[in-house]
């Protein structure tokens, strides 16, 4: 598509939007009704304005959760982000090192991270190049978090890749206007430690405010030789007036995390020793064969045995964020803007025995007797990257209508190369600065959106139609890690029409449907790794949903039904790279389709059952080439998931102004299903299904100055399940016989944390 089609597309699609736009500005608010639950679902004005279209509108025709600053604090024991969200619908979470902290992913309705489109304040989190979202490199993001909204489906996210699975949009520019501030110390199972100080000064003068934090957590993890050490600091500040803002924000990360993405061979978990030596003396050699040391490791620490025995194996990456946000209110036009760059730069470090010298530059050691080619070595694969844009916005509410419009462009550059820092033996070492391979992956991505929201029937019937246009290029030139030559230059084009309705049927209860059409490029390794000589092609996504929602005092749910059809979507394969990144393939038709329930029930004061469940089909129905393979289960997509929270606010012992203490006691159980590690539905390449129960005790007093002081105390798998929530396979011929390996990431058992917080 040309910039000129381009312009032209967009300059259509307003033109069609605009005769329902009335002439008359007026009240727009509406008494809808939403799902709540007091601990869990809120309903919360977000601002700026540049965030307004990246979250969910108001009468959203998409399932869709908000979760405030207030929940996230009351369950934020020193894990990443993913762990605080595991009891959202349809959500399952993972651990490489087995217990919340260091490298964490989730997935939703069986969408992996790359296909969850998250946004910080607007501007998208995924990394460009990937699409993944490493929560890691930016420790203890849920305390600057003042709330996030998460719609599932492709939703109304105009910003960024195409959300497959769904949108998380993270708002940290909500700022107090009181002065204050909180500190938090906890400790627990695995050497676990962390501290955080928050504060803000409110409201200086007229209309100044700033406002920080840093935090640093330490842990050794479950997993041996998983250790991470975790800082970060987050600024803000800005003035407002009356109709509008301006905000400076910057988030500061910094990880150093021991790698242990290699899993654990599923055969260690429990077989005895005879048995895992059998297994080890016919194994692919590459991983075990004849290294009795690291056999014998596994033999003795069986789940918590870690591949990688170089005390340094680690992972160190740096990642500072910064944005500038202006909103103004002109002439009835809510008008945001937004410049974002981010930096990143760090390495992971490896122990390689006996690779060739050639390869890293290095001269051969050569004697009369002998020329020696290979050496122990280290090595450090580095990545440098950068990543800027602009976002300008706006909206306006109308009578009966509202319309929004989005213009934005990004670019990202990221060079990836690697250093040999040491070799045991070697004629001549190369300099730990010579690059042994280089290359560097460029990325633009422009887009532009309009949506307009029409009411009728006196505003019981709201429809909303969205359009959002993106053209992407991607080019890589250099030497890869194994030093081919990389080559790959692409654009692609991308129209995303979207359109629902709501209904209002009484104050209490309201349906929502809606149909959205989504399109996502492949990432930097489905280019790269490709075992096709053409590129992997762009997936499509047409997704229907259909809710119903009812809330009471005492009772309110979301009852949610989707059909996600899909045409060349990239599904995981369940082999890693490697760098241990999931490797895919384009698949030509396939579908999810599922049911979702929410829940909150409040029988009496005090107490609460929250509860999810969704049952789900997720399908592959033409892989679209020629490999004998039937239809099959999509890899990494159980059909049941649940969750369930009891909470009971015990000993309340507050007076009219809210002083005094309470204590508040909760149960809470996770249910993930079977999952299949690759696409063939075999049971030898699977996860068994698994139940996770944590129970968690806080104590807080309300002091008469508006401060409080909290402990708490965190139970994690009360009851100790032993189980893994992911993992891959691979088979082969081996002596006329086909063999699966498959590794697991096994979880954390019983374990647990104290926190003591206090504010001031």
């Amino acid at each position: 598509m040309t910039q000129s089609s381009f312009t032209l597309i967009f300059s259509l699609s307003v033109l069609l939007l605009l005769p329902t736009i009335g002439a008359t500005q007026g009240e727009t608010s509406e008494s809808v009704a939403t799902v709540q639950s007091d601990s869990i679902l809120k309903t919360v004005q977000l601002l700026p304005a540049t965030v307004s279209a990246i979250q969910a509108p108001e009468r959203s025709p998409f399932p869709t959760q908000r979760v405030d600053a207030v929940e996230l604090a009351k369950r934020d024991a020193s894990m990443d982000m993913p762990f605080l969200l595991r009891f959202t619908p349809s959500l399952v979470v993972t651990s490489d090192a087995g217990a919340g902290v260091g490298y964490t992913s989730m997935r939703i309705r069986g969408s992996d991270q790359t296909h969850i489109n998250v946004t910080i304040n607007g501007v998208a989190l995924n990394d460009a190049e990937s699409h993944q979202v490493y929560w890691v490199d930016l420790p203890d993001l849920a305390s600057s978090v003042d709330n996030l909204t998460i719609q599932r489906g492709v939703g109304s996210s105009s910003n960024g890749a195409g959300a497959f699975g769904a949108t998380v949009a993270i708002q940290t520019m909500e700022f107090n206007e009181k002065a204050g501030g909180r500190v938090v110390l906890s400790g627990g199972s695995f050497g676990t430690l962390r501290s955080m100080a928050q504060w803000s000064t409110g409201e200086i003068g007229s209309g100044f405010y700033m406002e920080g934090r840093a935090s640093r957590i330490l842990s050794d993890g479950y997993m041996d030789r998983s250790g991470s050490d975790l800082s970060s600091m987050q600024l803000g500040l800005g003035y407002r007036w009356d109709s509008g803002h301006i905000a400076y924000s910057a988030m500061l990360g910094h990880e150093r995390t021991q790698q242990a993405w290699f899993g654990v061979p599923r055969i260690g978990l429990d077989a005895p020793a005879d048995s895992i030596r059998a297994w080890a003396a016919n194994s692919d050699e590459y991983a075990y064969g004849a290294d009795t040391a690291r056999i014998e490791d596994l033999i003795a620490r069986g789940r918590q045995h870690n591949y990688y025995n170089y005390a340094d194996q680690v992972d160190d990456y740096r990642q500072d964020h910064h944005q500038i946000h202006a909103s103004q209110r002109y002439g009835g036009w809510d008008l945001g803007a937004t410049l974002h760059y981010t930096a990143g730069a760090g390495y992971f470090e490896q122990y390689k025995g006996g690779d060739s010298i050639v390869r890293y530059g290095g001269i051969p050691i050569i004697t009369a007797e002998d020329t020696i080619l290979t050496s122990n070595l280290i090595r450090r694969r580095w990545l440098d990257n950068d990543y800027l844009g602009g976002v300008f916005q706006g909206s306006r509410a109308f009578e009966n209508s509202g319309i929004q419009f989005g213009l934005g462009a990004f670019y990202y550059a990221g060079e990836h190369f690697g250093n040999p820092i040491w070799m045991e033996a070697v004629g001549q070492s190369p300099s730990p600065q010579h690059r042994y391979y280089d290359n560097l992956g460029e990325k633009s991505d422009h887009y532009a959106f309009v949506s307009n929201d029409h009411r009728l029937a006196e505003g019981k019937v709201n429809v909303r139609g969205e359009i959002q246009m993106r053209q992407v290029g991607y080019t890589v030139k250099g030497t890869d890690n194994d030093l081919r030559l990389l080559q790959v230059d692409t654009s692609m084009a991308f129209i995303n029409p979207k359109l629902g309705l709501d209904y209002i049927v009484n104050p209490s209860s309201r349906v929502f449907a809606s149909v959205a059409r989504g399109s996502r490029e492949p990432v930097r390794s489905d280019f790269i790794d490709r075992v096709t000589v053409t590129y992997p092609k762009a997936e499509q996504l047409t997704d229907f949903e259909l809710g119903w929602e009812m809330a009471t005092p005492e009772w309110s749910m979301q009852a949610v039904g989707y059909y996600m059809q899909y045409e060349n979507q990239l599904v995981l394969t369940g082999a890693l790279n490697d760098v241990g990144s999931p490797i895919r393939q384009n698949v030509a038709s396939s579908y999810r389709a599922g049911l979702e329930w929410t829940n909150a029930w409040r029988p009496v004061n005090g107490l609460q059952w929250y509860s999810t469940v969704t049952a789900s089909q997720n399908r592959i129905t033409e892989f679209g080439f020629d490999l004998g393979m039937e239809p099959a289960d999509i890899s990494f997509s159980p059909n049941f998931t649940a969750s369930s929270v009891v909470t009971w606010e015990a000993l309340k012992r507050l007076n009219s102004q809210g002083v005094g203490s309470t204590c508040l006691i909760e149960w809470s159980a996770r249910h993930v299903g079977k999952q299949y590690l690759d696409n063939t539905s075999s049971d030898l390449r699977s996860l068994d299904a698994y139940n996770v129960h944590d129970a968690r005790v806080r104590w807080m007093w309300n002091r008469p100055n508006g401060s409080y002081v909290s402990v708490s105390g965190y139970l994690r798998n009360v009851l100790d399940a032993q189980y893994s929530a992911n993992g891959y396979a691979y088979f082969y011929e081996w002596g006329g016989e086909e063999i699966s390996e498959v590794y697991v990431y096994p979880q954390a058992g019983r374990h647990g944390l104290v926190a003591l917080e206090f504010s001031f």
